[in-house]
Formats: structure tokens, sequence, C-alpha cells
């Protein structure tokens, strides 16, 4: 599997920059995946629509290029958008073969489904 990981500096984040990509690096290591580009958008972007966002056009590009097989991120919740453009952006990503991955919380498909938890994987930093 071939990885992209997605990290967003957020104001008021309970995770940093850094312990994001720690998180981020450590899952990829454990499950063997090459990270082959690694995305960041900076604080005060999450007001912006998802798809306006730094580095989420180079993640589609990516996708549509086949350069890529699974997008990382920390979990849901760090991806800071609403259902529907979380959706939008699951969506667009499964036309080309990529799935979501978050470290804290499995597989992310749409319709809020989860699965494949890692068991007893500790994503503390």
């Amino acid at each position: 599997m071939r990885a992209i990981c997605f990290i967003q500096e957020v104001r008021n984040s309970d995770l940093t920059l850094r312990q994001q990509i720690l998180v981020c690096r450590k899952a990829l290591r454990k499950l063997r995946w090459p990270c082959v580009q690694e995305l960041y958008a900076q604080a005060g972007t999450e007001e912006q629509p998802l798809t306006l966002r730094p580095g989420v056009m180079d993640l589609l590009h990516a996708a549509a290029n086949d350069e890529v097989d699974v997008l990382i991120v920390v979990d849901i919740n760090h991806l800071h958008c609403g259902r529907p453009e979380l959706e939008g952006l699951l969506a667009s990503l499964l036309q080309y073969g990529v799935h979501t991955f978050g470290v804290q919380c499995g597989w992310i498909e749409p319709g809020g489904r989860h699965w494949m938890v890692l068991p007893n994987y500790d994503s503390e930093v």
C-alpha cells in the first residue's frame, strides 16, 4: 500500500502538528506501508472548504494518477470538516480506489462506517 499522510495544524487542537506527524509515521511503520507523500494544511485553513485546503488538490491528483492507495489521517475529527464534505472527499477518493485509514479509528468509509480497528494498537506518542 502506497500512502499519503494528510496532517492539519489547527488552533486549539488536542495534538500539535509534530504529534500528528509522529502518530501517522508510527502507524505507517507498524503497518509497513511506504509513505509517498506528506501533505500539510496550516492553522486557519480549517475554516476553508476541505477541497480548498492546501494539499487536498495534490491528494486528488495523486489519486487520479494512481500514485497512492491509501490516505492516512489521525482520525475523522482531525480533518475538521462537516459530514457532507467528508463524504464528498471519501467518494472522490474511492472513485480512484483510494481508501482512507484513520490511525485512531481504523478504515473510514462513506456513511460513517469504520472497520478493521487494529487490536491493542496504541497510537500514543
